[in-house]
């Protein structure tokens, strides 16, 4: 059983228990990145929420997206995203002190912050698929490839590493690899609400 692979490409196979790289300085991104990865369909739908918010509003027209995160779910019209975002990085901006922060984000709602947190860190997932997608052009192409991935201090405070193309597509692999066994680890909650 532990000598179980899994395809990365072709003939290229990687062991099942490569990842993640537990007692090594890439253990805790590793993790990172699977569980990103497992909610990629989830994530750039909320990501694309954001930006049709963002027109939709400026159109004047009506919008709406079903937030539903761990079976914790709430309808915002693009309206109340756009006076979410906007209001919390208003607040945030104006007062630095985390303290005040804190219990501004209290008088929230739970799902509320959760959206915010992850709207707010969007750059953070988009441009870690972006990343994938460049890794596997690049592999194939022989250029040389590296990712510096920066968890969000939002969520983790763990140093950024940098990963070459083959660690992410093996990583991809995994992944879907534990997807299509349905063994999918829940998305982090921001580190305030802890």
């Amino acid at each position: 059983m532990n000598n179980e692979e899994i395809t990365v490409y072709d003939d290229y196979k990687i062991n099942l228990y490569k990842y993640p790289r537990i007692n090594t300085e890439k253990e805790n991104t590793d993790i990172i990145i699977i569980i990103f990865l497992m909610h990629e369909d989830f994530l750039k739908k909320l990501a694309i929420s954001f930006e049709n918010s963002l027109k939709y509003y400026h159109e004047c027209k009506e919008y709406y997206y079903i937030f539903n995160f761990n079976k914790i779910i709430r309808k915002y019209s693009a309206q109340e995203i756009m006076l979410l975002i906007k209001n919390t990085n208003d607040f945030f901006r104006e007062n630095t002190k985390i303290n005040i922060q804190l219990k501004y984000l209290n008088n929230l709602l739970l799902i509320d912050q959760i959206f915010y947190f992850y709207i707010k860190n969007k750059d953070f997932y988009i441009n870690l698929y972006d990343a994938l997608e460049d890794a596997k052009k690049a592999y194939f192409e022989r250029r040389d490839f590296s990712y510096r991935i920066i968890p969000p201090i939002d969520f983790y405070n763990i140093s950024p590493k940098i990963y070459n193309a083959i660690e992410l597509m093996e990583i991809h692999s995994y992944t879907n690899y534990l997807v299509k066994r349905k063994i999918i680890k829940d998305l982090p909650i921001p580190k305030y609400l802890e």
